[in-house]
């Protein structure tokens, strides 16, 4: 048989062209997933239950990615709190939480992704026995608040400063700081460069230093190749959530910060690398800022895997 070059080529260029057009699909629906929750009840995904899934289930989750139900509010606080509606378009749901002790100012904290205000419990205890109201508010499509869509952290800096501006009304005379984690720490730095927002203290846990980072980070964790697949991925997300993903950048946004900051650090973090962190340090401006690294801490749990370590943090920054 007589080798034809130009009929190979052809072959070549079809078979090209299929790859593109069929990995474009399966991270546009990844990408969709990701930044879309679903109104279902749904068990988390991980190691272990994907094991467990036939082969053609894996191949469906590969295809057309995971649905992430909306994270919920399944805990609710064990002391007096104000449920608060505040925003539209989309409309925020927030609890206020009082200090008993004289007010030092209201402390307005941000979950990050995939979880809810309720999260968020156990530093407002902390926070309330340091004088200060808590103000725990739900970023858009997460928990009570609207919608199922999240850019994280990206269109969420609206949310800060609807939330912002609530307090700044009804609570006039008391100084505002902000508490985020990760995403929520994100949308803080976000807020603050695009807002000016006259805060008076700042205390950021894991902030990933872009979204590119986090994004190859996962990948890098889910041991994907991280050859143009994340960049797909964000093109699409992109798109996807109206925004520019290469402008999403801590470092950009800690160049404006000039709010006495705290970063506080998980040493056995697996999601964000202590030289983002390092960096976004770097990059802040501002005169008054320090690094915590709690050394038997991750990144979903920071809080919880070094409560005294947190708390000393906290307490002494803020003292």
């Amino acid at each position: 048989m007589k080798f034809s070059f130009s009929k190979w080529l052809k072959r070549l260029v079809y078979l090209s062209i299929f790859v593109f057009i069929s990995s474009n699909f399966v991270l546009y629906n990844h990408a969709y997933y990701f930044t879309h929750f679903v109104d279902k009840d749904l068990p988390k995904v991980t190691t272990a239950t994907l094991d467990n899934k036939s082969l053609m289930d894996k191949i469906k989750l590969g295809i057309y990615g995971v649905e992430i139900p909306k994270p919920r509010n399944k805990t609710l606080p064990d002391s007096t709190y104000q449920a608060v509606t505040l925003g539209s378009q989309p409309q925020l749901h927030a609890w206020m939480l009082l200090t008993t002790q004289t007010p030092k100012g209201v402390m307005i904290l941000f979950h990050g992704y995939s979880v809810s205000k309720s999260s968020l419990l156990e530093r407002a205890k902390v926070l309330r026995k340091l004088g200060y109201h808590t103000f725990l508010v739900d970023a858009r499509g997460h928990g009570d608040s609207e919608g199922f869509q999240t850019s994280i952290g990206y269109h969420e800096a609206q949310d800060v400063y609807t939330a912002y501006q609530y307090i700044r009304r009804y609570y006039e005379d008391l100084p505002i700081s902000f508490l985020g984690v990760s995403m929520g720490a994100v949308s803080i730095l976000k807020a603050v460069h695009d807002y000016q927002l006259n805060a008076e203290a700042l205390i950021l846990e894991c902030p990933f230093r872009s979204l590119s980072d986090a994004v190859y980070n996962r990948f890098e964790n889910m041991k994907i190749p991280t050859f143009i697949l994340p960049q797909l991925l964000l093109f699409w997300g992109g798109i996807q959530n109206n925004m520019d993903f290469k402008a999403h950048n801590s470092l950009t946004y800690a160049q404006k910060v000039t709010i006495p900051t705290l970063i506080i650090y998980g040493k056995k973090d697996p999601k964000v690398k202590q030289q983002e962190v390092d960096d976004i340090f770097n990059a802040l401006v501002s005169e008054e800022k320090k690094l915590t690294i709690l050394e038997k801490s991750g990144h979903d749990n920071i809080m919880q895997d070094d409560v005294a370590g947190w708390t000393k943090a906290v307490w002494s920054f803020l003292d």
